[in-house]
């Protein structure tokens, strides 16, 4: 009963004080709207200065509106509860997102008839397991062996050749005769990663992307060291035609059966079509009802800039897709992630 008597006083104690903040700020304000400053036309308003002082007050006064707005559905909340006056849902860019036709809906027989033929059908049938060849520009820096240092350390069955003065179409018909199903090319810009190129062998596909916000295992807070354990992968929000695509090419880099015994996870996450790669070590606790995390090393993020049929030329290849900067023109357009309105 104690307790009760407290909630009681003490939500009383809250109506109250939101009383006296509503007088407060309605004290003195005048019931006419005709002296109200919001009425006012400012455009015919000639002079200046004065133009200046009445916008400036509109300013103040519409702000001081939504406050009273504001504290009466506090009150309103506060006496008859939340299902009286719902909060309304806040608006960001992923949920007022532009519709898209290429939207891929859970368990689609389209799609799941094309998984079966595509270049990437044998990796999921444990036909083929992965095997890739890692390799750099023609002048690559110091740092940027010390991040493939570390991605050989991430994904399994990497092999590094230096590239010496040979061309990309050369590397990759020489990797036809070595049996590695794909290639990953890594470029620098003042000496940080700066792109990556991933040919999928023999067939393609061939993608290109962005590599910006790379960090090495020593500069992150915490840091676990990396094992020889198969790492399990996560793969969020790859929802679109093309996204679904780019997923599967991701995947198709790691071992199909992971070694539990490792409790390593390899995460790329999709938001606002930027892959975000992470690497985990995970441990539950005694109760088993929670995980903790330990960042491993290195973390950097993807943007997709082209997808090509086939392996790499740039002469005569044909694009599904290229990234050009009038994509951009519009933030809430995304190609490669789709997040559904809730009803």
């Amino acid at each position: 009963e104690e307790k009760k008597d407290k909630e009681e006083k003490a939500h009383e104690k809250r109506i109250n004080k939101l009383d006296k903040k509503i007088t407060k700020l309605t004290k003195g304000k005048s019931t006419d709207t005709k002296k109200s400053f919001l009425n006012v036309e400012t455009s015919q308003v000639k002079n200046k200065l004065k133009r200046k002082e009445i916008i400036m007050k509109q300013k103040k006064e519409r702000k001081k509106k939504l406050k009273v707005e504001r504290i009466k559905r506090q009150k309103i909340r506060a006496e008859q509860g939340e299902e009286a006056m719902p909060i309304a849902p806040q608006k960001t860019i992923d949920n007022t997102r532009e519709a898209d036709d290429t939207f891929i809906q859970q368990e689609d027989e389209e799609v799941m008839k094309e998984d079966e033929m595509d270049e990437f059908s044998k990796y999921f049938k444990e036909e083929v397991t992965p095997k890739l060849l890692i390799t750099t520009c023609r002048r690559p820096c110091k740092k940027l062996f010390d991040f493939l240092k570390e991605i050989t350390d991430a994904i399994p069955e990497t092999y590094y050749y230096p590239r010496k003065n040979y061309k990309i179409k050369e590397i990759i018909e020489w990797s036809k005769t070595r049996d590695f199903t794909d290639v990953l090319v890594f470029g620098h810009h003042r000496n940080k990663p700066s792109s990556l190129i991933v040919s999928h062998l023999p067939e393609g596909p061939t993608a290109t992307f962005k590599v910006t916000s790379a960090k090495l295992n020593k500069f992150i807070h915490n840091h676990g060291n990396p094992t020889d354990h198969d790492p399990q992968l996560i793969l969020n929000n790859f929802d679109t035609r093309l996204g679904h695509r780019v997923g599967r090419m991701l995947a198709a880099l790691f071992p199909q059966k992971p070694q539990f015994e490792g409790r390593n996870v390899v995460t790329f996450h999709n938001q606002r079509d930027y892959i975000f790669f992470r690497h985990h070590r995970y441990i539950f606790n005694e109760q088993g009802t929670r995980a903790d995390l330990q960042e491993i090393g290195p973390r950097f993020t993807l943007k997709l800039m082209s997808m090509q049929h086939g392996t790499f030329d740039t002469r005569f290849g044909q694009y599904e897709f290229i990234w050009k900067p009038d994509m951009q023109i519009s933030r809430r357009k995304f190609f490669l992630q789709l997040i559904q309105k809730k009803k």
